[in-house]
């Protein structure tokens, strides 16, 4: 909150409001631990003192107020390098006088103080009649220790309760800085209760069973500490009141200065990591210079770690941690450390690097932390493969660990019989029943389901419940996300159907629904045809194409690209979507088709969307797989959205995923294509965006058979019949992709027979619905004829 400058005189800092010349980033206190670390003791006299000796800001050490040394590189095999400056030359540190800078930012510190706690008393008042418990979540690092104090000074202790989330691959001084704390608390504030959240399991086993954690298969954070933090509090909530789901608030100690992510992060947020769970980020705004003084002022305990160098002191091991904690902790924790480093090293042996340079270059490198499939992790035999043929979805399974049919029931209610290792069922969704076999081979178990490949988010399911069955650990992740506890993960998957109600939350928790299955399976190589039918899903860079600027380049033309008011990337977007509108070639030259709707000034904005949304279905895959897996007359999920794709189109990420129906959302929302053609209607439901795919009747009878020319250009025939036009696989076509209804469709292509052009011919009389498209003429022929007849 408050900007910060040296106070030199005292080998200090100061908090200020003021700005000048000499504000400075927020520095961190350093101990002679880190000195001795480092081996600042062949340069420097110093004391072993239990104050701080001078100051850091990243890696350069100030002494009142000079730089004094940096210290450059640095991991897990070797030490950081010293650079002394002049300035720093054969120092003789002195303690800083703690209590004098203490005192000298007294007023500061007050304001810091009392806007915390006003924001927690607030917060209290706000949400008492509306939260069924509050909880201070702690860490044992420097930031929760300061939210514990401010809000045990604002509640009564009956009112809160503490909880510390084990992840067991914390420091040791943290088990030590907490067990501290406790004890300390338990005398001020004997009712006050401290809980610990552990996995079921140590951390070490599951990065043997997941591999180990990277940036991209983050599941360390939520098997290790989210999940055990919500089931506990669920357990805690249940025995005193019956109720599994209590809604809670947590007061934490994330701050906006820590990344920019956090940045965005609002200060009271609802249901960010669970739908029962409201976040109060009591120092939010606070830099760690003012948590350090704020921990000197209110003599709160201090993480042995920060005296050794460390910035923040979360796991010993981390995919985001830097080679600078890597450094300090493997020298600090070199028992721990070392177990987890054999499970990378056994983890880069399995990918054929056997020399120990090499492997050690590889973990330098920082390779480990990019991870991205299954390559090199043991699944200790156990694979998942799909067959798809005709209307027959297949499933084998080697070596399973959960019981299929178990699992089966949280898709949809469960019906079989078993016998001479078959089985023979139904599952029951809504209104569909879809019948399955399953036959029992020694070690693998072939799953048969017939008509369900017609139905995606069904299908969905059912392949995220058999990557669930193949692969499930018991990790207890998906447990912590049914809302009525019918589900139990620990020792064994058990659902209870009275208490089901086929929400999916359990199943929508990665990509394959479970994240040993995202963490364990390879990314399978597309065929030719999939990467055609896939590229480019998120070219669009999240960008929607705006009505706006599609008037603007129909208005413009070539001058368009340099005479536009967008960004770089949404140039670089809107032209992608250009591309696939057909109006620039892939060199970016005008085409025919946009002189054409450019010349035209009286063809309304309408039609020029209808011809643009036709072109956009034969050209953009993500328009293409939303026209054809997404059902008219339906309301869909932006989420439910992404988890379709995801799990029919397994061959691109779910970053691109997510990109591309975000740019979709976007078009729909601010183009004629939403609210006028009824294509997608975008609406807001509470946290989420939805799309009521309605369709309509109101079409031009030129843009229906732009339609019909264009399928023939695509499919390569000119005759059709009205019925298949109705069909789920007919490429294109006003019913695809604009939802007619057939009497509608039927009266537009009479009139298209007797139109003075004879667009077309039609047999539909009796048991007759044949189509019969021109030789001679083209889509763009039809556009021309619309030109003509608007000038």
């Amino acid at each position: 909150m408050f900007k910060i400058r040296w106070d030199k005189e005292f080998n200090g800092i100061l908090l200020t409001d003021k700005t000048n010349d000499e504000i400075i980033n927020p520095p961190r206190p350093v101990f002679y631990e880190e000195l001795d670390l480092l081996g600042f003791d062949r340069y420097w006299n110093y004391p072993k003192s239990r104050e701080p000796l001078l100051w850091a800001i990243g890696r350069k050490y100030y002494y009142k107020g000079l730089m004094v040394a940096e210290a450059n590189g640095g991991n897990f095999f070797q030490s950081p390098s010293i650079v002394i400056s002049e300035e720093g030359n054969k120092l003789s540190l002195k303690p800083i006088n703690i209590e004098k800078v203490v005192e000298k930012n007294k007023k500061a510190l007050f304001v810091l103080e009392n806007e915390a706690m006003d924001f927690v008393e607030h917060t209290y008042r706000v949400y008492r009649n509306k939260i069924d418990l509050f909880v201070v979540s702690f860490s044992g690092g420097k930031d929760s220790q300061v939210v514990l104090d401010i809000v045990s000074r604002v509640l009564h202790p009956d009112d809160f309760i503490v909880i510390f989330s084990d992840t067991t691959m914390e420091l040791s001084h943290t088990y030590e800085a907490v067990e501290k704390t406790k004890k300390e608390y338990q005398k001020k504030y004997p009712e006050l209760k401290f809980y610990t959240a552990k996995p079921p399991k140590e951390a070490l086993e599951f990065w043997k069973e997941f591999g180990p954690p990277s940036r991209i298969h983050r599941w360390c954070s939520t098997v290790t500490k989210t999940a055990p933090f919500i089931k506990l509090i669920s357990e805690l909530y249940k025995n005193s009141n019956n109720n599994n789901k209590p809604e809670i608030l947590v007061f934490d100690g994330v701050r906006k200065e820590e990344s920019s992510n956090r940045a965005s992060f609002s200060r009271l947020a609802n249901a960010v990591k669970h739908s029962n769970q409201t976040n109060a980020e009591v120092i939010q705004n606070w830099n760690s210079t003012e948590v350090f003084l704020y921990l000197f002022f209110r003599r709160l305990e201090l993480n042995e770690g920060y005296r050794y160098g460390l910035t923040r002191v979360g796991c010993v091991l981390c995919p985001f941690g830097s080679n600078w904690s890597e450094y300090i902790v493997s020298n600090i924790e070199k028992n721990i450390i070392n177990d987890y480093l054999r499970i990378i090293k056994k983890h880069v042996n399995s990918l054929g690097l056997k020399d120990e340079e090499k492997i050690k270059e590889y973990i330098i490198g920082r390779q480990w932390k990019k991870r991205g499939g299954g390559e090199g992790i043991d699944a200790k035999g156990s694979t998942l493969d799909f067959i798809f043929s005709n209307d027959i979805f297949k499933a084998v399974i080697k070596n399973q660990r959960e019981n299929f049919l178990e699992w089966l029931k949280v898709v949809g209610d469960v019906l079989y019989k078993e016998g001479n290792n078959k089985t023979a069922g139904e599952l029951k969704i809504g209104n569909e029943i879809f019948p399955f076999e399953i036959d029992k081979q020694d070690d693998r178990e072939i799953i048969k389901f017939s008509n369900i490949s017609r139905n995606i988010i069904a299908l969905s399911e059912v392949k995220k419940v058999l990557y669930k069955s193949t692969y499930c650990i018991h990790c207890g992740a998906c447990e912590v996300e049914c809302p009525t506890g019918a589900l139990k993960v620990i020792p064994e998957v058990k659902i209870n159907m009275k208490l089901c109600t086929h929400c999916s939350n359990c199943l929508n928790l990665a990509r394959r629904g479970c994240l040993v299955a995202k963490s364990l399976t390879m990314s399978k190589g597309a065929s030719r045809m999939e990467k055609n039918r896939l590229k480019g899903f998120g070219r669009y860079l999240t960008f929607g194409i705006r009505n706006e600027w599609l008037k603007d380049f129909l208005s413009k033309l070539e001058l368009w690209f340099s005479d536009n008011n967008l960004g770089n990337k949404q140039v670089e977007g809107m032209k992608a979507w250009l591309k696939d509108s057909e109006l620039l070639d892939n060199n970016n030259n005008v085409t025919e088709l946009a002189n054409l709707l450019s010349k035209t000034s009286k063809l309304s904005n309408k039609i020029v969307w209808e011809i643009i949304w036709i072109n956009l279905y034969y050209n953009s895959s993500v328009c293409q797989w939303f026209s054809k897996n997404l059902e008219w007359d339906k309301i869909f999920r932006m989420s439910e959205i992404i988890e379709m794709v995801s799990a029919s189109e397994e061959s691109i990420s779910e970053r691109t995923i997510k990109s591309g129906i975000k740019s979709l959302f976007n078009t729909l929302e601010t183009t004629p294509l939403g609210k006028e053609l009824k294509i997608g209607i975008i609406e807001k439901r509470g946290r989420e965006r939805v799309v009521k795919k309605l369709g309509t009747d109101d079409i031009h009878p030129l843009a229906v058979a732009y339609s019909l020319y264009k399928a023939a250009e695509h499919i390569g025939r000119r005759d059709f019949t009205v019925s298949e036009l109705y069909r789920r696989d007919f490429e294109g076509g006003p019913y695809k992709l604009f939802g007619i209804s057939r009497d509608k469709l039927e009266r537009i292509l009479r009139g298209l027979q007797e139109d003075k052009d004879q667009i077309l011919r039609v047999d539909l009389a009796a048991d007759l619905d044949n189509i019969y498209l021109r030789d001679d003429l083209t889509s763009l022929d039809i556009v021309k004829i619309m030109r003509e007849r608007v000038k």
